[in-house]
């Protein structure tokens, strides 16, 4: 069993999830694609409160799957066992596309490192700069986190704020740097796709 970290976004078929494309599929590899996947929304050291809802299926851009580029999916989830879509339930997130890279960013992710090792929810908050074609913010979450989401005016009261990008990669000279995409056209057809299937 893997894991890694997504955030519910607000969609029409009130289904979707976005995560890290190399989370859900091999880069530069069309075929290989994770299956039976859940979805746990509010996880915390074994604990489900909203139940888990099976994955149906994964968008990621072609780019990804042949060039490893553009690392952003989104997943669409089957209704839990009493019949209620997943937004109904657990509520979403706004999406925004083609916003400006900066202003301060809360990143979330389900880090792999000791003592939390999966179990625990962490995030970052930083000013999002940009670099080499993807958005960048100061923080040193590890695997696992991968796919969480990174959220503009985010209201720690409400948990509500705006996906802006999803955490994809530390940056590799600099470890305590994470990297995400800017969510731009490609990043509009595969929540479109999504949301309507």
């Amino acid at each position: 069993m893997s894991e890694t970290s997504t955030s519910v976004i607000k969609s029409a078929n009130r289904s979707a999830v976005m995560t890290a494309a190399h989370c859900v599929r091999r880069g530069s590899s069309p075929v290989n694609t994770h299956i039976a996947m859940v979805f746990v929304s509010a996880y915390s050291k074994g604990k489900m409160p909203y139940g888990a809802f099976a994955v149906r299926t994964a968008v990621t851009p072609r780019n990804w799957e042949n060039d490893s580029t553009d690392d952003l999916s989104t997943l669409v989830v089957d209704a839990d066992k009493s019949g209620r879509k997943l937004t109904d339930v657990v509520g979403g997130q706004d999406i925004a596309f083609n916003r400006p890279v900066g202003g301060t960013i809360s990143a979330f992710g389900y880090s792999a490192t000791r003592p939390q090792l999966g179990e625990e929810l962490l995030h970052c908050v930083g000013t999002a700069k940009e670099k080499s074609g993807v958005q960048a913010i100061p923080c040193d979450m590890s695997g696992g986190s991968s796919g969480g989401p990174w959220l503009a005016d985010f209201h720690a009261t409400t948990g509500k704020g705006t996906l802006v990008s999803v955490n994809s990669a530390l940056d590799s000279l600099t470890p305590t740097e994470m990297q995400g995409e800017v969510l731009g056209a490609t990043a509009k057809k595969v929540y479109d796709r999504a949301q309507h299937s």
